[in-house]
């Protein structure tokens, strides 16, 4: 199984979708998976209710997505408690379609932006970390997300830094200028892949 991870902003999305592609194989990311388990009446909804009451809970019963995401970037120990709550049902809903795809014969991509932070690296047999540097990161959560450059700045410092990520990574997909590059190197890291996988 292959894992796409990368940091904010790096495009990790659009690589695994391409590289996915490439591969014919199914994608799992694993912020889906974290978004539906937040969704009203699953099991992190409610977590997050039994634990912090209604203090993200909206008006109309969901999580207020936002105001989450604001405390989460900004209380690390919040953060680690969410992380504990959803992180586990994660990794096994990501081992249980993959053990289900390989049972078939297909193959399957998992997305995963925090892999080397939770230390699931060994559940993958290869890893691919999306790189871009850290002004273009910063240009495209400012324009993506509508915040200043400084609240952009603190969401990219709550992460890993993306050269470690790439230190670690069995290969680096550079993201950093026009798609057209991106895709040539998805393209040669496909081809090398279904030739050893």
């Amino acid at each position: 199984m292959i894992a796409v991870t990368g940091g904010i902003a790096t495009g990790k999305s659009t690589v695994a979708r391409i590289l996915g592609r490439y591969l014919g194989a199914d994608v799992l990311d694993a912020d889906r998976i974290c978004r539906d388990l937040l969704v009203r009446e699953q099991p992190g909804w409610r977590e997050v209710r039994r634990i912090w009451g209604d203090r993200f809970i909206d008006t109309g019963g969901e999580i207020d997505r936002s105001l989450l995401r604001k405390a989460v970037f900004s209380d690390k120990k919040l953060r680690q408690k969410l992380e504990k709550i959803l992180h586990p049902i994660v990794r096994a809903e990501i081992a249980e379609s993959a053990r289900k795809k390989e049972s078939c014969g297909e193959n399957i991509l998992a997305e995963v932006p925090l892999l080397y932070e939770v230390g699931w690296q060994q559940d993958f047999d290869w890893v691919v970390t999306v790189y871009a540097t850290e002004k273009r990161c910063l240009q495209r959560i400012v324009i993506r997300d509508n915040v200043t450059l400084q609240d952009a700045g603190k969401v990219l410092a709550a992460q890993m830094p993306i050269v470690c990520k790439a230190l670690f990574a069995d290969s680096v997909i550079d993201n950093s200028g026009h798609l057209a590059h991106t895709c040539f190197q998805i393209c040669h890291l496909a081809g090398y892949l279904r030739n050893s996988y």
